[in-house]
């Protein structure tokens, strides 16, 4: 799948608009690969003008300090057996940016949260996403094309068993945790 990324922005006379071929998902082949679309540190004011968003495409990292805002696509491509991928080996090689706080889980293999609430949208593929039950047991449901996620700073990880490339679009809202 390619992604662009279409932006508008408001001049004096009308909308101007920029488009960038930003990333093509069918070149991702063993290691999670994210990176953001585009994100504010905070919210913005209206209008925003050319200059304030057109022109070179600046990476910004997967999350924002408390109260930013990313949009982000993460390819999760698939893991043969039942173990999922090791999570230091994938975080090594993503820009967390300025916030999020990543914490690993007590139960290894790639489960954390962050301090963020997440709208995750599947654009293409399935994952299965895994969490802690209550009851203590690790326990899973599959997410595919079409279906809408939200993460609210809850541990999680993620396991591609389906054979293909599994595409999102996250939307991660950096908070801030104050009890556990």
């Amino acid at each position: 799948m390619k992604i662009r990324r279409i932006t508008t922005a408001e001049a004096p006379t009308g909308v101007v608009t920029q488009t960038d071929e930003v990333f093509d998902t069918s070149t991702v082949q063993d290691l999670t690969h994210a990176f953001d679309l585009w994100g504010f540190d905070e919210v913005p004011e209206l209008p925003l003008r050319p200059e304030h968003v057109l022109g070179e495409y600046e990476e910004l990292g997967l999350f924002g300090p408390r109260g930013g805002i990313r949009v982000d696509i993460q390819v999760v491509p698939p893991v043969v057996g039942d173990e999922p991928p090791d999570l230091s080996a994938i975080a090594g090689n993503l820009d967390f940016g300025t916030g999020g706080g990543m914490t690993p889980g007590e139960e290894g293999a790639g489960m954390h949260r962050t301090d963020t609430v997440d709208f995750v949208v599947v654009l293409e593929g399935e994952t299965n996403v895994a969490y802690p039950g209550e009851d203590g047991d690790v326990h899973e449901f599959t997410i595919r094309a079409g279906d809408f996620l939200a993460h609210n700073g809850t541990f999680h990880r993620w396991h591609n068993r389906s054979g293909s490339n599994c595409t999102l679009m996250l939307i991660p809202i950096a908070a801030e945790r104050t009890t556990e």
